[in-house]
């Protein structure tokens, strides 16, 4: 393909003046229309006002995000090649982690959307079997390369080809999940994190079916507990829960989910552990804490990991508050010395901002913090220096007094 064929979308007056042309998302309001429609997945090129070019990518009419940008060299075409290389360079990063870790993990992800230059696709491997969930149409074009280049470099027995029906709407493209390659599990997949044994349902897990992203931070948490009682609110399969039992040495773990479905899962990894500490609770997780709150209960150990609550830009203020809200009724839980375990999903909420909440609900509530550590993702979710959302995860871990 010429560069001198490939079609233009140029960025208006506006957004030219505050676009440093390398965040890989173009949203429709910052893009002149274009004089004739494109067909969604036609590769594009980015071009200033006066034509200067910008970048490469792939355009699609249906979404929010018009344009994803891909490649800052007019020289790379967005084929196949420059596919598989990108998906070599993410495979690499994964092989050089684990063998500076000195170790090697059953389950990982392999491909982290804009950490890895593929924005819109995430591949988790769990032992043999690998989840790829899409959420973009530019990298639904490519899911026949992507499989195939699965199946040849790595062992599988099934791969789960998933877009979710929230994505999918988004990017006009029909929901789809189906394993394209092998046979379902005949059950939940079990592998082991730091000694600790997950079984995870592939098909009815969300996202990929399990967070690996905490899996370092499980770890950390634990090591700071001196066992007593741990609170998990929103445990999902409860992998705080087993981290607090096996290497944290809880006498108690209380897990609290809204979803059935979490609760089961977290009991099942209970007795894979053999984890006879673990009560578990069915509830909103506000009205669960506000009646804890006004019992009087008191924990030695609080874990809060809420889902994402903060989707794009207009959420943003709801989300600190309904932050700020949690971690008040939690902290108000934490006996004097006690763990404080907070976490964030929501990529739109800065490191800053959700550390200033955390401090002004403890402060709220007449307690004061340690802080004793700042910690994100686990080192196979790389986060690109131009995508600032793609630093998603926070996790504070402090002391409460």
């Amino acid at each position: 393909m010429l560069r001198s064929r490939i079609p233009q979308i140029v960025l208006n007056k506006k957004a030219a003046g505050r676009f440093d042309g390398k965040h890989p998302w173009v949203y429709a309001p910052a893009i002149v229309a274009p004089a004739s429609p494109l067909d969604a997945g036609a590769v594009v090129d980015l071009v200033y006002p006066d034509g200067s070019w910008i970048a490469r990518g792939i355009y699609n009419p249906s979404s929010r995000i018009r344009v994803r940008l891909y490649a800052w060299d007019p020289e790379t075409m967005l084929d196949g090649q420059w596919f598989a290389s990108r998906l070599a360079r993410a495979a690499e990063l994964r092989q050089r982690w684990m063998t500076a870790e000195n170790t090697h993990f059953d389950a990982y992800r392999l491909v982290n959307s804009e950490g890895d230059g593929l924005s819109g696709v995430i591949i988790d491997r769990f032992g043999p079997y690998a989840v790829v969930h899409i959420s973009a149409l530019a990298m639904w074009q490519y899911r026949e390369a992507l499989v195939e280049w699965l199946c040849q470099e790595h062992q599988l027995r099934g791969v789960l080809l998933r877009f979710d029906a929230q994505f999918a709407s988004q990017e006009g493209v029909e929901a789809f999940e189906q394993w394209v390659v092998g046979e379902p599990p005949s059950g939940p997949v079990v592998f082991e994190e730091h000694g600790v044994r997950v079984a995870v349902s592939l098909a009815s897990g969300q996202k990929t079916g399990y967070y690996l992203d905490q899996r370092a931070n499980r770890l950390r948490a634990a090591r700071w507990m001196r066992g007593g009682s741990v609170l998990d609110v929103c445990c999902y399969a409860g992998g705080f829960s087993m981290a607090a039992a096996v290497h944290g040495r809880a006498e108690q773990v209380v897990a609290v989910d809204s979803s059935r479905l979490a609760l089961e899962a977290a009991q099942r990894n209970a007795e894979l552990n053999e984890v006879g500490c673990l009560v578990t609770h069915r509830a909103d997780c506000f009205d669960f804490l506000q009646r804890c709150v006004q019992d009087s209960r008191c924990f030695d150990t609080v874990v809060l990991d809420p889902p994402k609550m903060a989707g794009h830009r207009q959420q943003v203020g709801a989300a600190i508050r309904a932050y700020h809200r949690l971690n008040s009724l939690v902290i108000q839980l934490l006996r004097p010395g006690g763990l404080l375990v907070s976490c964030s999903c929501s990529g739109r909420v800065s490191r800053e901002e959700f550390v200033g909440v955390v401090a002004a609900a403890a402060k709220g509530v007449g307690r004061e913090l340690q802080v004793l550590e700042i910690r994100g993702a686990d080192c196979d979710h790389p986060v690109h220096s131009w995508c600032p959302e793609s630093e998603y995860l926070k996790c504070v871990i402090a002391r409460a007094w």
